[in-house]
């Protein structure tokens, strides 16, 4: 299987052009754009379809950082690399893979369009490419992500098809479940090996459990805006902007993670870091919203 691991038919293939190109693609799966984009979706388009891929977004993202860290499987070597915004992070899953196949694959067996559900899956497809093509990951790599994405996803659709699952939470209710989810979350945390990735999945539980609860606390109303397109396209923007700043001030609570004594305090300030960020996209923004008028 020397072909999953082996780089070197990449080289040939670049050009300015391309390397373009799929460095454009490849911001599509960064944590930035993800969030403003499922948050402007959520406000503006199906709140419903958008409250599910986030779920799944954050779910996806939080397991495939568990799973780098328990296989530390090596990315390619420098040499090869053309995305300096990997980090420390490990190779095998690729999130960008295993998360594009997870979202443009959800809100592509939604779309109700032919044309619109090829287009999403042709993003999901070259989001996946432009890791190999920028040499941040080998075959392998992707297609792990890819089929853990697929799994995901077809595990997602088919336990959301189940109205006997549906009903088994209204009967537990939303306190259980909401403390069944939480205690979901600590025994993944605690699984997690001990270094600084920890953190970052510490946040992604966190939002999580943030995007869930707030929700919940919004009556599970979702977003109605008001007016035409030009005032809902604005509106939205700004929505967008406040979650872009919200991204910036949760994302120092990481830096408070590594200075706290101890593996407990240390992944408290980054999950309730994560907690209010989800919160704050879920149920605060569309507040604020409905409180100036803007929606309904």
């Amino acid at each position: 299987m020397e072909f999953m691991n082996d780089m070197s038919w990449v080289m040939p293939l670049r050009s300015e052009a391309l390397t373009l190109f799929f460095t454009a693609i490849t911001n599509l799966g960064y944590g930035a754009f993800l969030f403003i984009f499922i948050s402007v979706g959520y406000y503006f388009w199906r709140s419903s379809t958008f409250y599910q891929a986030a779920l799944l977004l954050f779910l996806t993202g939080a397991v495939n950082i568990l799973l780098k860290d328990i296989f530390q499987d090596p990315r390619p070597d420098l040499i090869y690399r053309l995305d300096g915004k990997t980090g420390d992070s490990y190779g095998w899953p690729s999130g960008h893979a295993q998360m594009a196949i997870v979202l443009w694959g959800w809100l592509a067996l939604k779309a109700e369009r032919h044309w619109l559900k090829a287009f999403l899956w042709t993003v999901a497809g070259l989001i996946c490419i432009s890791r190999i093509y920028l040499g941040v990951h080998d075959v392998g790599d992707v297609l792990g992500g890819t089929v853990l994405g697929g799994i995901t996803l077809y595990l997602w659709v088919r336990l959301s098809a189940l109205d006997k699952l549906q009903k088994a939470f209204e009967e537990l209710g939303k306190p259980r479940l909401i403390l069944g989810l939480f205690v979901v979350q600590l025994m993944c945390i605690f699984a997690h090996p001990v270094n600084a990735l920890v953190f970052v999945s510490a946040w992604m539980w966190g939002m999580m459990m943030g995007w869930f609860v707030g929700y919940y606390l919004d009556g599970e109303r979702g977003v109605e805006l008001k007016g035409g397109l030009l005032r809902r396209v604005i509106v939205s923007a700004v929505g967008g902007l406040m979650v872009f700043g919200g991204l910036i001030v949760s994302g120092r609570s990481l830096a408070f993670a590594d200075a706290a004594d101890g593996l407990l305090a240390g992944m408290a300030a980054p999950y309730g870091s994560g907690l209010l960020y989800g919160l704050l996209m879920a149920y605060l923004i569309p507040q604020l919203f409905r409180r100036t008028g803007m929606s309904a």
